[in-house]
């Protein structure tokens, strides 16, 4: 049994996590939480029957009942990563992992000093059951890959937030300042892509880091780092952009867009290899145990055929849960490490240089 504390008892805490914490009472018993407001704390604390209660993350991870750390708040996740491992935790970082090369560098050297703790990162999209067949298939076949395409347009959060779940926010805090913050955020933003960076470059970066990275972190596991980044096209307000990567024998087109008011959730990979294309759609993760299945279409002896995988129903923040407890059990690294992680810290970095 893995003594688990929580920081940031936010959306993803609440919708994401905890439920399949729940269903994993077995390998996880949650003995800490912390979150700055105060009324959060109490909340699940009461809630989930928790002991050891935190309004700093830094108290958490100093506590002597707590054996690993999810990092789910806001903001740069590397602070808090370093200081687990160095208190001995393994550690679960939602992503993104850090923005900053820098802080993943640090984080990465002090990992290196604690080869017998596990320090994963939360790419669920990874450890989907159909994602997980779509890379069997295409490692099981020889045919050359001809053309990539994915996508990932959400536009769905606050309707089905609305619509499905009882969020509780956090009432306590101080009202925000939302312009202070934005200023705030530019120059950290600025720190990293430059201080010419314009705010449509700013935006369209923090769209790639807070979601686009999932299904571009999926397909790097399938296809590998490009050869070429040939171009990030942006919209001016820096809320749609189009990347096109260059491959062997082959292009890479993503798209990604956020500014739309209608209620949609298509996020999805596919993958054509001349006579044979695979379709890997996603669902909306806020809505637990929505089917993903993975859809192969070719041409054999003349005649079209299509095989449908799936529908497949467990939930990939279960499977990532599981993996995470999997590998301080058995004392091994995740596929999503830290190091993996770092990969896409380097090619977003990367993107961001080609954005225009």
């Amino acid at each position: 049994m893995i003594r688990l504390g929580i920081i940031g008892l936010g959306q993803a805490a609440q919708i994401l996590h905890l439920p399949n914490l729940e269903k994993l009472t077995d390998a996880f018993h949650l003995t800490a939480v912390a979150d700055i407001s105060a009324e959060l704390v109490s909340y699940i604390g009461d809630k989930y029957r928790v002991a050891n209660r935190f309004s700093d993350g830094a108290e958490l991870i100093r506590c002597p009942d707590v054996d690993a750390v999810m990092i789910l708040c806001g903001g740069d996740h590397a602070k808090y990563a370093i200081a687990a491992l160095e208190a001995g935790k393994h550690v679960f970082i939602e992503k993104p992992m850090t923005l900053s090369p820098e802080n993943a560098e640090r984080l990465i050297a002090v990992k290196r000093q604690h080869p017998e703790l596990v320090a994963m990162v939360g790419y669920c999209r990874r450890y989907n059951d159909s994602f997980l067949k779509m890379k069997e298939l295409l490692q099981a076949d020889s045919r050359p890959i001809s053309y990539v395409r994915a996508r990932t347009i959400i536009l769905e959060g606050p309707w089905y937030l609305a619509n499905t779940w009882h969020e509780k926010k956090a009432a306590d805090l101080p009202p925000v300042d939302r312009e202070a913050m934005q200023e705030k955020m530019f120059r950290e933003y600025r720190a990293i892509l430059g201080q010419d960076a314009t705010e449509a470059k700013i935006w369209a970066y923090m769209l790639l880091t807070a979601s686009g990275c999932h299904i571009l972190s999926a397909v790097r596991e399938l296809i590998g780092l490009p050869r070429e980044i040939r171009s990030a096209v942006l919209s001016p307000t820096g809320m749609q952009f189009t990347l096109t990567c260059v491959y062997d024998g082959f292009n890479m087109v993503f798209e990604e867009m956020n500014d739309q008011s209608v209620v949609e959730f298509d996020e999805s990979i596919e993958i054509y290899q001349g006579d044979r294309k695979m379709s890997l759609k996603y669902d909306s993760p806020y809505i637990h145990y929505l089917p993903t299945q993975l859809t192969v279409s070719e041409l054999e002896d003349g005649q079209a055929k299509t095989v449908v995988y799936g529908p497949q129903y467990h939930d990939m923040f279960f499977n990532e849960l599981l993996e995470f407890h999997q590998c301080i059990a058995e004392k091994r690294a995740p596929k999503c490490d830290v190091f993996d992680a770092a990969e896409d810290v380097s090619w977003f970095l990367d993107i961001a240089g080609q954005m225009r």
